[in-house]
Formats: structure tokens, C-alpha cells, sequence
């Protein structure tokens, strides 16, 4: 009983001993756990702490953790709560998915984690943090305005989204604020304002709209301002003119309004000034831009400026790029802009400028690209503009410029593109251009220029686009051109050149456009040409070439317009042809090609449009063009071709405009023409036709004009042919057709010519027609259908 006792006693002992360690170990657990509990709540509210799944609740649960043991809470204060903004900026940014990790989270300290992207000051304080392109979603959370020591935070070009929080002004010491090329919306915080030693906000490539604060107007150490690429609205504020440090001013690709403040003329430290794109602001340039002595980068394109003088600009000697283009500016270009001799670009186009261009911006000998298209400019050409050693642009296409190209060009030894087009240019095209050795754009198209082409073109290389279209040139095409081995565009359409096509350009391997038309040529296509494999369109049409179609042209695989016509080509058309299964159009009518049409042409799975006019064409329609599925327009007219239209027609769902014209043609009219529900001309005239019109006709809802005027057409007309609303014209005469005019004919609202001579019909004109739009004629028709012919007889 004793031993019983004692045994008691003994574990008695050992639970009150247990108890006693738990609730040592428990109770300054709970008290501690407390202590930074209420540290947290120092920078985030309760009920972000106490939701689930928030990123403030998963810090908290962090910050309890055995991650943060050996930190005191009331010693270690500041740096446990460092820690839990930390925390909860990684959870609030999707920290799992970033690129970088670091040691995040760990038990290191946190000054730590990230090597050179966190760094502290000398007594543990964040002063810099830089997470640049490391994959954040998410947003910014407001405990970061906690971090009061923190003078750089940049997260840049990552994918964080949310509003810019207010406590982003409780970062008393920040320097620079990065957060550009993110998905940031909402308005740009007024607090930003208390932000006093800022000197770089960058809020560019975001989703920001509302205006711009004018509490900005106070970071008095503000150097660099971007707000670029976002929606933001409303005007300038004035109070912009406050920042007298700000080197850098860029609020282009906005929707800011109204003029420019007056007051941006007094930020004389100013060196990048950029508004551009941003459509609605309007005035003029301020006189007080004169002021800007320093600035280097000024552009306000594609803007509503108006007014009529930036002489003001004369006075910014260190500027080297100036941007006015696209705005409503109707001013003589000042002589002025002379001054700028510092100048590398100058682009003043898409405005409606007048006057001359003045000698004096033959001073701006550093020039590299100026750009004047588009505007009403006169007179000549300076000869001044042979100073511009360094040039690699000239454009002044579009304008009224007069005179002969001046031969001083040829000594712009760095010009890469050489763009007069457009103009009223005269004289011949000087020979020095063949010395400008660097250049890939030569456009000289739609002026008045005349005299043949300078072999020395030959000499370009480096050549890429020539375009001579639209011009008087005469003489023939110099076959120097065909060591243009760089060309892409050869275009000497519409003018007045002669002779042969070179057999040369067969060695423009890299050519892709060969526009010859509307010339004088003559004599044969050159095979040759069939060694261009990368041609994707060769208009030959109207001039006078000879000879057959190269059977060579089947090597243009890539080939997607061949236009032909209006020449005198013989022989037949070459079956090759069907190998060329990229071809959108194929044009070869008003020549004398003979034979049949090729079956291989139904292998043009692409094709859309097809025309094959020749007087001298025979044989049948092959029904092989019927697998055509893509072909839009089919034009067969003056040509003996015989035999049936092939029902295969029917399979052409996009066909729009259908004309077979030969006298030879007969058959039926295919009911299954009314399945062509895209079909807007159907014209079936001058052929030997036969039978009933089909009244699936009266199934095309687009149909626009119908002419059936082919001499043996039978039958009535089908009341079915009321349906069509927006037919136009409908011709039937010349043919045996009997009966009357259906009353439904007076449904066709749209129609406006209505051909029924020499036909069969009998009986009255229904009353119904009354309505219709008749052609202008001295008497209306009588009520009789044999006046009606009568009338149109005449």
C-alpha cells in the first residue's frame, strides 16, 4: 500500500511538472505572437489580416513562423516589420512566379535576400528596391509607403496591375520611382505631390487615365517626369512650369487637350520635351519656347497645332531633333531654322506649309534625315541641300515643288532614301544620282519629268525601290538595270518609254514588283524573265509587245498578278500557266491569242480573277475552272469558244461578276447559276443560247444586273425575277421570249434600265412598273408593250 502511494505521488509530480513547461513554453508564445500581430497592424488594416488567402494574412502567417524565431519583438521592431512589408509585397506580386527568388522568405536577413536589388543602409533600413523584369503580377500593395527610408523603387517592365496606391506619397525620402511598361490603371495618386526629393518618376507604358496631378508642380527636385503611353486626359497643368529642375518632359501618346502652358518656356534646365501623340492639343507653339536655350529633343507631332510662325525655334542653337509633323501648321518655314546647326532631324511634314524652302537651311550641314512630305511647299529644289554631307533621308514627296531635280544631290554621298514623289518636277533625272552608293528608296514618280533613264541608275546596288511611275520618260529601259541585284520594286509604268524589255532584269533575283505598263514597248517578252522567281506581280498590259507567252512564266511560283492585255501577244496560252497556284489574278484579253483555254488552269486553287477576251480563243469552256473556289470575277468575251457553259459554273459560291460572250456558245442557261448568292453581274449576251430562263435566277439577292440578250432564249419571263432587290438592269431583248411582263417586275425598286425590245411579248405594261426610274427620254412609253419596244428602239 505504501509503494501505491508513492507511485502517486510520483506522477502527480511529473503532470504538474509538465503542465508547468507547457504553459511556460504557451504563454509568452501567445504574448509574443501578439507583439507581432500588432506590428503588422501598424501598416495594414485588420480585416486584410484576418481574411483568408490575402496577401497581408499570408505575410502575417509568415511572420509567425519559425522563419522569424530569432527576432524580438521589441527589440528587433522595425526589422520585423521591414520583413512583413517585404512579405507582403512578395504574396501581393505573385512571388512563386518571379524569375528571380533570391533568398526570399528565408531566415537571412532580409537586406540579404536579394543581391543588389535590395540594398540597406548601414543600420538595416531599406533604401533601394529594384525588381526590374522578374515577372510580378499582381499589384502594389499600400504597406510599401511604409519603408520610410526608401529612396529608389523601381519594378518596371513586369506585369503589375491595380491602381497606384495613396501611401506611395508617405515615401518622404524617395529619389526615383520606376514603373513603367506595366498594366497599372486608374489615376495617378495627387499624394504623389508630398514626394519632395523625387527627382525620376516614370510611370510610362501604363494604363493610367485621369489627368495629371497639379500637386506634381511641387517636387521642386524633379529632373525626369514620364508619363508616356497611357490614356491620361485634360490639360497640361500650368503648374508644370513650377519644376525648374526637370530635364526631361515626356507626355507623349496620351489624350491631353488644350494648349501648351506658357509656362513650360520657364523649365530652362529643360533638355527632352516630348507631347507628341497625343491628337488633341491645339494652339500654337508658344513664343516662350524661345526660352529653351538647352534643349536638344523637341517633338509635337501628330498633335492639333496651329498657327502660322515657329521663328521662336531659331533661338534653341542645341537642338538636334525637332518633330512638328502631322499637326494643322500653315506657315512659310522660317529662315531661322538656319540657326539650328546642331539639327540631325527635322521633320515638319502632314502640315499644310507654304512657300518656299529656304536657301538657309543649307547651314544645317548636320543633317541626317529631314522630312517635309506632305504640305504645300512651291518653288525649286536648294541647290543648298548638297552641304548636307551626312543626309540618309530626303523626303519631300506630296507638295508643289517646281524646277529640275538639282544635280548637287549626287554628292550626298550617306543618302539611303531619295523621295520626291508627287510633285511638279521637271527636266530630266540627273545622271549623279547613279553615284549615290548607299542608296535602297529612289521615288521620282507623278511628276513632269521627261528625257530617258540615266544608265548610271545601274550603278546603285544597293537599290531596293525604284519608282519612276507616272512621268514623260522616254527612250528605252537601260538594260543596266538588271545589275540593280538588291531590287525589290521596279516600277516605270505610265510614261512614254519604247523599245525592248532587256532580257537583263532576268538577274533580279530579288525583284518582286516589275510594273512596265502603259508605255510603248514592243518586240518579245523576254524568257529571261522566268529566272525572277520571286515576282509576286508583273503588269505588262497596254503597250505593244509581240510574240508569245514564255512558257518560261511557269517558274513564278510566287506569282500573284499577271496582267497581259492590251498588247499584241499570239499563239496560245501556255498550259504552265496552271502551275502557278499563288496567282490572285490572271489578265490576258484584248490580244490575239489563239487556241483553247488550258484545263491545268482549274489547278489555280487561289485564283480570283480571270480574263480571256481574245477574238481568236476556241474550243469549250473547260469545266475544270469550275474547282476555282476562290475567283470572284470570269470574264470570257469576242471569242469563238462552243459548246454548253458547264454546270461545274455552279460550284463558284464567291463568284461575283460572270460574262460569257461567243457566238458560238449554246445551250442552256444552268438552273444551278442561282446557287451563286455573291453574284452581282451575270451577263450571258451575243451567243446562241437557248431554252427558258431559269427561275432559280430569281434566288441572287445581290444581283445588280442581268443581261440575257441572246437571240434564242424561249419561254416566259419568270415571275421569280421580282425578287431580286437590288437589281439595277435588267436586259432581255433580242430574244423569242413570250407572254407578259410579270406584274412582280414592279418589286425591283432599284431598277433603272429595263431593256424588253424585239422580243415576243404581249399585253399591256402592268401597272405596277409605273413606279420605276425610266430612262431620260422625250415621251414616257405608252401603256402597251409594243410602244415599250418601239420606245427603246429608238
Amino acid at each position: 500500500y505504501e509503494k501505491y502511494h508513492r507511485w502517486i505521488l510520483v506522477c502527480t509530480i511529473l503532470v504538474i511538472a509538465v503542465i508547468t513547461a507547457v504553459l511556460a513554453i504557451t504563454i509568452p508564445s501567445a504574448k509574443r505572437n501578439r507583439k507581432l500581430t500588432s506590428i503588422a497592424l501598424q501598416t495594414s488594416n485588420l480585416n486584410s489580416t484576418t481574411m483568408l488567402s490575402t496577401p497581408q494574412r499570408m505575410a502575417l502567417d509568415w511572420i509567425l513562423g519559425p522563419n522569424n524565431a530569432r527576432y524580438n519583438p521589441t527589440s528587433d521592431r522595425n526589422q520585423i516589420a521591414q520583413r512583413y512589408i517585404l512579405a507582403t509585397l512578395y504574396f501581393s506580386t505573385e512571388g512563386r512566379n518571379w524569375k528571380q527568388q533570391g533568398n526570399m522568405l528565408s531566415s537571412d536577413d532580409e537586406c540579404k535576400w536579394f543581391e543588389h536589388s535590395f540594398v540597406c543602409s548601414d543600420y538595416g533600413a531599406f533604401v533601394s528596391l529594384k525588381l526590374e523584369n522578374n515577372n510580378l503580377f499582381g499589384s502594389i500593395p499600400s504597406e510599401i509607403g511604409y519603408l520610410e527610408h526608401l529612396q529608389h523603387f523601381a519594378i518596371g517592365y513586369n506585369n503589375v496591375s491595380g491602381v497606384l496606391v495613396n501611401e506611395l506619397g508617405h515615401l518622404k525620402n524617395l529619389a526615383t520611382l520606376n514603373l513603367t511598361n506595366n498594366r497599372i490603371v486608374g489615376k495617378i495618386p495627387r499624394s504623389m505631390g508630398d514626394l519632395e526629393k523625387l527627382t525620376l518618376l516614370d510611370l510610362s507604358y501604363n494604363n493610367l487615365d485621369g489627368g495629371i496631378p497639379v500637386e506634381l508642380g511641387s517636387l521642386a527636385e524633379l529632373a525626369v517626369l514620364d508619363v508616356s503611353y497611357n490614356k491620361i486626359v485634360s490639360a497640361i497643368p500650368t503648374e508644370l512650369g513650377n519644376l525648374r529642375n526637370l530635364t526631361k518632359l515626356q507626355l507623349s501618346n496620351n489624350k491631353l487637350s488644350g494648349e501648351i502652358p506658357t509656362e513650360i518656356g520657364s523649365l530652362l534646365q529643360l533638355k527632352f520635351l516630348d507631347m507628341s501623340s497625343n491628337y488633341f492639343i491645339s494652339g500654337g507653339i508658344p513664343d516662350e519656347f524661345g526660352l529653351l536655350r538647352e534643349l536638344t529633343y523637341l517633338d509635337l507631332h501628330l498633335n492639333s497645332l496651329m498657327g502660322n510662325d515657329i521663328s521662336q525655334l531659331g533661338k534653341m542653337r542645341q537642338l538636334t531633333y525637332l518633330d512638328l509633323g502631322s499637326n494643322h501648321l500653315s506657315y512659310v518655314i522660317s529662315s531661322k531654322l538656319g540657326f539650328l546647326t546642331k539639327l540631325t532631324e527635322l521633320y515638319l511634314n502632314d502640315n499644310a506649309l507654304i512657300g518656299p524652302i529656304p536657301t538657309e537651311i543649307g547651314r544645317l550641314t548636320q543633317m541626317k534625315h529631314l522630312g517635309l512630305w506632305n504640305n504645300k511647299l512651291s518653288g525649286t529644289i536648294p541647290t543648298e541641300l548638297g552641304y548636307f554631307q551626312q543626309l540618309e533621308t530626303l523626303d519631300m514627296d506630296r507638295n508643289i515643288l517646281s524646277g529640275q531635280i538639282p544635280s548637287e544631290i549626287g554628292v550626298l554621298k550617306s543618302l539611303q532614301f531619295l523621295r520626291l514623289e508627287n510633285n511638279k518636277l521637271i527636266g530630266t533625272i540627273p545622271s549623279e544620282v547613279g553615284g549615290l552608293a548607299n542608296l535602297t528608296t529612289l521615288m521620282l514618280q507623278e511628276n513632269k519629268l521627261v528625257g530617258s533613264i540615266p544608265s548610271e541608275l545601274g550603278q546603285l546596288t544597293d537599290l531596293e525601290y525604284s519608282w519612276l511611275f507616272s512621268n514623260y520618260l522616254n527612250g528605252t529601259i537601260p538594260f543596266e538595270l538588271g545589275n540593280l541585284s538588291s531590287l525589290i520594286d521596279l516600277s516605270l509604268d505610265d510614261n512614254d518609254l519604247s523599245g525592248t524589255i532587256p532580257s537583263e532584269l532576268g538577274n533580279l533575283q530579288q525583284l518582286q514588283y516589275l510594273w512596265l505598263y502603259n508605255n510603248y514597248l514592243n518586240g518579245t517578252i523576254p524568257s529571261e524573265l522566268g529566272r525572277i522567281t520571286e515576282l509576286l506581280e508583273l503588269p505588262l498590259y497596254n503597250n505593244s509587245l509581240s510574240g508569245t507567252i514564255p512558257r518560261e512564266f511557269g517558274n513564278f511560283t510566287q506569282l500573284q498578278k499577271l496582267s497581259l492585255e492590251l498588247n499584241r501577244l499570239n499563239g496560245t496560252i501556255p498550259s504552265e500557266l496552271g502551275g502557278l497556284t499563288g496567282l490572285l489574278r490572271l489578265s490576258l484579253q484584248n490580244n490575239s491569242l489563239s487556241g483553247t483555254i488550258p484545263i491545268e488552269l482549274g489547278n489555280l486553287s487561289q485564283l480570283q480573277q480571270l480574263w480571256l477576251n481574245s477574238p481568236l480563243l476556241n474550243g469549250t469552256i473547260p469545266s475544270e475552272l469550275g474547282m476555282l473556289a476562290e475567283l470572284t470575277e470570269l470574264k470570257l468575251l469576242s471569242n469563238n469558244i462552243s459548246g454548253t457553259i458547264p454546270s461545274e459554273f455552279g460550284n463558284l459560291s464567291l463568284l461575283q461578276s460572270l460574262w460569257l460572250s461567243s457566238p458560238l456558245l449554246n445551250g442552256t442557261i444552268p438552273g444551278v447559276f442561282g446557287s451563286l448568292t455573291e453574284l452581282l453581274e451575270l451577263k450571258l449576251q451575243s451567243n446562241e443560247l437557248s431554252g427558258s430562263i431559269p427561275s432559280e435566277l430569281g434566288d441572287l439577292p445581290w444581283l445588280q444586273s442581268l443581261s440575257l440578250s441572246s437571240r434564242k432564249l424561249n419561254g416566259t419571263i419568270p415571275s421569280e425575277l421580282g425578287r431580286l432587290a437590288e437589281l439595277v438592269e435588267l436586259k432581255l431583248q433580242s430574244n423569242k421570249l413570250a407572254g407578259t411582263i410579270p406584274s412582280e417586275l414592279g418589286s425591283l425598286s432599284q431598277l433603272q434600265r429595263l431593256s424588253l425590245n424585239s422580243t415576243n411579248l404581249k399585253g399591256t405594261i402592268p401597272s405596277e412598273l409605273d413606279g420605276l426610274s425610266w430612262p431620260v427620254n422625250e415621251t414616257s412609253p405608252e401603256n402597251d408593250v409594243s410602244a415599250l419596244q418601239s420606245w427603246y428602239a429608238s
